[in-house]
């Protein structure tokens, strides 16, 4: 037997959760957050069964619910399938499910809900301390539903994040060895239906150092130039394509398409570039990799920042006064989701009637300065409005600011005015 305080201490573990969902398939992975390891979580125990189908299925007249392949194993059976969960929650509309409408976000968490459920074989709800859910393309919407499916499963005490496949493949790869990341590094998915690839690379000119990953242009698996006898051909060009010019440290490749004949010549060309690695859990691992991060940053990760389509790309703030002394008051840090880039304050204003903002660009450019006058703004002496800022992003390069005039206590009343302006950042 094990002592008991061994027990109650594997009990308290605290643990991040990556859960990667696509149209098709979604897939778990779990890692104690203060250790390295990740553990994707496989359907059946002792095997590599990671891929879970992205669907549900309803008996009729009875409010019982399947989910992944049991949805699957009863779909021919009296009753209604409900699959490509992310397409619908995309959509944010109803989907009728016999006389009945369900929310796709009730959908959603129906779903999370058994996908949960196999996290448990390493550690109940309540040691979960940090979700991330990685997609492939993020928008408002389907982070609203998703959101919105979360917080209905109640998992007291986790934090829930969200990112796309480039972030997910970032983070995977700021955990492995640097050897296979000092040069660029390619990724190959063929798990839809597009061969899609990304290329990241670091500028290691800057501070902290910039991690950028561009993607190829997506090919059709189904289209008529990319058949059959086609293949062999086809995919050399694909990944010669992606490869040239470029030094690489790795290859990863993603999916079970890699294993046919079709792929061979490609994979030994890639081989001679870098080295290559094939599995299909790499964005759910990333994925979990980015829960722990955010609840225990690794040391290497206070040195690169991360600029994917989702990113701020530049630092946003304004000069203060403080005690006396010039100060910078940050407002939005570069590096973070825009979705999260948000904040609220209030300041005196010294003089006059505008507003300076100071964006720094994270790529080492120049600070630019931008004004905003605040027009009918009460004349006051100096030091005796004080302003309400708001900032958020509206989108990935678009920063929404709106100003309220505060007035300055009994002596000078506020004016009731706000401004707004939308500003490219």
């Amino acid at each position: 037997m094990e002592p008991l305080d061994k027990e109650v201490k594997r009990k308290s573990k605290e643990y991040a959760v990556g859960i990667d969902i696509t149209d098709s398939f979604a897939q778990i992975s779990v890692g104690a957050v203060d250790t390295d390891g990740v553990e994707t979580m496989s359907v059946n125990v002792g095997k590599t069964d990671f891929l879970v189908p992205t669907a549900l299925f309803k008996r009729s007249e009875v409010n019982q619910w399947f989910a992944g392949f049991d949805a699957i194993k009863y779909k021919e059976t009296e009753g209604y399938f409900i699959d490509r969960l992310i397409s619908k929650a995309r959509a944010n509309e109803t989907v009728t499910v016999g006389t009945e409408e369900f929310k796709p976000s009730a959908l959603m968490a129906l779903f999370l809900k058994r996908l949960l459920t196999l996290a448990g074989r390493v550690t109940p709800l309540s040691g979960i301390v940090s979700i991330m859910i990685t997609v492939d393309i993020l928008d408002g919407t389907l982070i609203n539903v998703l959101n919105e499916a979360v917080s209905s499963l109640s998992i007291k005490g986790a934090s829930v994040h969200f990112q796309n496949h480039m972030e997910s493949f970032y983070n995977y790869m700021l955990y492995q060895p640097r050897d296979l990341w000092n040069r660029d590094v390619v990724l190959i998915d063929s798990t839809g239906e597009y061969l899609k690839s990304l290329r990241m690379e670091c500028n290691k000119n800057t501070t902290p150092i910039v991690a950028f990953i561009d993607s190829h242009e997506d090919v059709d698996l189904k289209s008529e130039e990319f058949d059959e006898p086609g293949y062999p051909g086809k995919f050399s060009a694909f990944a010669e394509s992606i490869v040239k010019g470029h030094m690489i440290s790795s290859v990863y490749l993603i999916g079970d398409s890699f294993k046919y004949e079709w792929c061979k010549d490609g994979i030994s060309y890639l081989c001679k570039k870098g080295r290559v690695f094939q599995g299909n859990n790499l964005f759910s691992k990333g994925a979990c990799y980015g829960a722990k991060n955010l609840v225990s940053p690794s040391i290497l990760s206070s040195g690169y920042v991360f600029l994917g389509n989702d990113k701020l790309k530049s630092n946003v703030g304004i000069n203060v006064l403080k005690r006396g002394e010039n100060a910078y008051l940050p407002l939005l840090d570069g590096g973070i989701n825009w979705f999260d880039a948000h904040k609220e304050c209030d300041i005196i204003l010294n003089q006059g009637n505008k507003l300076t903002l100071i964006v720094t660009p994270l790529t080492g450019k120049n600070p630019e300065t931008v004004d905003i006058t605040m027009g009918d703004l009460p004349k006051r002496p100096p030091k005796t409005t004080r302003l309400n800022v708001k900032v958020r992003m509206q989108s990935e390069n678009r920063m929404q600011v709106t100003i309220k005039d505060l007035g300055f206590g009994e002596l000078f009343p506020a004016a009731n005015i706000e401004w707004n302006e939308v500003i490219s950042v």
